[in-house]
């Protein structure tokens, strides 16, 4: 038996119509009007959905065959994605207002159509067979484990028996809708990071309520590259690991998980909150850094403005902190590539690693369980010259940040 409502309903929680109220407005008049077998016309559509009045004149005022038509292009875009699968299919005849409804057949299997997907697929694969080949079989071999095992800054992160994973930082991405499928806008404004600036945006603007936020990731270079050091790290050694992206992370996994985030401060989503208790403030768009030398007792800015394709320098900031369960979470971030780039290799490599070490002894007398450190890095074409410490900071394990 064909259930109206139970179609209306999976419609309109689709991704094609849950930011448009007014199509959802309309199509559940006409559906109502099916299910009551009333023909709507015009004239009762524009006062009963669109409140025009008395005084409407079909033949000056054109909004309801404009809507009309575009509800008709909204319902193709539906069964082209969403309702693919969708046995009843509702239509809008043109020069009619009414519903039909007609039962689809099921679509035959069009070898070309598949083909154009599996092919992007293959080479998709075949990126990712090259570069685990090359980043990590054929990354060199950790001279001395061992070192890794003893190391103060390591140890208590790789040698323990807690749940891994691997976050990388992904850009906050919104589309502008549109009834026309091939029509639709991909953007992203460097000041909006959050769904809290999102909805602040759109609110902005009456136009805007038609923007939704991308539903799949996009990462930068600084969350993609330095990630692959920290995975042949992980498999020199031997941990299991997932990966992850910062949008997605979850609070269960804060808690309960080691984890080490790669990416720009423009990506930190849940991880941003932990700057709330830090030495360094950051703000982007523009990019500044500020913090407060203790030893002479002077607040420093540093303005980051860069083009990557000249020499340049970058800010970075390492931050070993306590997870909500006393778990262990690294944060890697900067503003652009060659900081994160810069910082992470830093940290893999043993001997600067026991430069680090040296340094926090020379200042505090021991290494600190937990801490966190600005870093200054210097390259030219996204390739990173030197990388050197600006400022040290110890963590109390009894801080909590979240």
């Amino acid at each position: 038996m064909l259930n109206k409502k139970d179609i209306l309903k999976k419609i309109l929680q689709s991704e094609s119509f849950a930011n448009s109220q007014a199509y959802q407005d309309l199509l559940a008049y006409l559906f109502e009007a099916s299910i009551n077998n009333i023909t709507p016309k015009e004239y009762t559509i524009a006062n009963e959905v669109f409140h025009k009045g008395a005084n409407f004149d079909p033949s000056h005022d054109t909004i309801v065959r404009v809507y009309m038509y575009n509800l008709r292009k909204k319902l193709e875009q539906y069964y082209s994605h969403e309702g693919i699968h969708d046995e009843i299919r509702v239509d809008l005849p043109k020069g009619h207002y009414e519903i039909r409804f007609t039962h689809r057949k099921k679509p035959k299997f069009d070898f070309m159509k598949r083909l154009y997907w599996i092919i992007p697929m293959i080479l998709l694969l075949l990126c990712n067979i090259y570069f685990v080949y090359k980043y990590i079989f054929q990354a060199p071999l950790l001279e001395d484990v061992e070192f890794y095992r003893h190391d103060p800054i390591w140890k208590g992160f790789l040698f323990n028996h807690v749940p891994k994973q691997i976050v990388m930082g992904d850009h906050f991405f919104y589309v502008k809708d549109d009834t026309v499928l091939s029509l639709r806008t991909i953007m992203r404004k460097d000041n909006i990071n959050s769904e809290s600036e999102f909805n602040l945006y759109k609110a902005e603007n009456i136009e805007r309520r038609n923007y939704i936020i991308l539903r799949f990731p996009m990462f930068p270079r600084n969350s993609v590259w330095p990630s692959a050091d920290i995975i042949s790290l992980f498999v020199k050694t031997k941990q299991k690991f997932k990966l992850n992206y910062s949008s997605n992370v979850t609070a269960s996994e804060i808690k309960n998980e080691d984890i080490i985030f790669v990416g720009s401060f423009h990506t930190l989503a849940a991880f941003d909150q932990t700057f709330r208790k830090s030495k360094f403030n950051y703000q982007v768009y523009p990019n500044i850094l500020t913090y407060h030398d203790d030893f002479k007792d002077t607040t420093i800015t540093n303005v980051v403005d860069l083009n990557p394709i000249f020499y340049h320098t970058d800010l970075g900031v390492v931050r070993k902190i306590p997870g909500p369960n006393k778990n262990i979470v690294f944060i890697f971030t900067s503003f652009h590539e060659t900081g994160t780039i810069g910082i992470i290799k830093y940290f893999m490599d043993p001997q600067s690693l026991k430069l680090l070490e040296n340094k926090f002894i020379d200042k505090l007398g021991y290494v600190p369980e937990y801490f966190e450190i600005l870093f200054r890095a210097s390259g030219y074409d996204r390739t990173v010259y030197a990388t050197d410490i600006i400022y040290l900071h110890e963590i109390s394990p009894e801080e909590n940040f979240w």
